[in-house]
């Protein structure tokens, strides 16, 4: 079983929200490891019901850990630099030297020089701004987006708290879906104005 470290990644009670999508990543890694560890190894002994009832289920669920995984680590790691066309050769070439079909190698090939779309590069101020928040009521959305907004002014206007609502908005969805918890302790301290009380 894999650590934290391992896939370079802590605990850190300061970065409760980082935290804990670290831990999920690495369950979910965990998972898709533990998937294929279980199937059969030699492949002359395994019969066609075994594939159906063992190799597919398990292969199912192997891609799905490893989607979790993907979107978590999304949000965990800071978006890196698009590699250099030597760079991402090599890296596509260790792919296939592990067996990676054609397909699969031409795809990361490519996706390995290019930035990914949207601004995946804000989502560390945007957990960070999360995890101000939920330290106490006191700290509003106005005070997050004066620390944490990206934008290099020195004034910051509606259009950087609207930005920032967005981000977070697209972290409290990640959330519910991996940690539901997370997200009921926020919206105790900071309730939805927008949404009308007692119907």
């Amino acid at each position: 079983m894999l650590q934290l470290a391992d896939l370079f990644l802590k605990d850190d009670p300061s970065r409760p929200v980082q935290s804990c999508l670290s831990r999920l990543c690495l369950e979910n890694v965990n998972a898709a490891l533990s998937a294929v560890r279980a199937l059969p190894r030699d492949p002359s002994t395994t019969t066609w019901v075994e594939v159906e009832s063992v190799v597919q289920p398990a292969a199912e669920s192997t891609i799905q850990y490893l989607k979790n995984a993907e979107e978590l680590m999304d949000w965990i790691y800071p978006c890196s630099r698009p590699l250099s066309f030597a760079e991402a050769f090599r890296k596509a070439r260790e792919l296939s030297e592990f067996g990676a079909d054609a397909n699969q190698v031409e795809v990361t090939f490519s996706g390995l020089q290019k930035r990914p779309v949207g601004r995946p590069h804000q989502r560390q101020s945007f957990i960070r701004a999360f995890e101000f928040q939920l330290q106490s009521k006191r700290n509003t959305q106005g005070q997050a987006t004066r620390k944490f907004c990206l934008c290099g002014k020195t004034q910051h206007d509606a259009r950087c708290e609207q930005n920032l609502k967005a981000g977070m908005r697209s972290l409290k969805k990640v959330l519910r879906r991996y940690a539901p918890e997370l997200v009921t302790r926020y919206e105790a301290l900071h309730p939805d104005r927008a949404k009308k009380v007692n119907g």
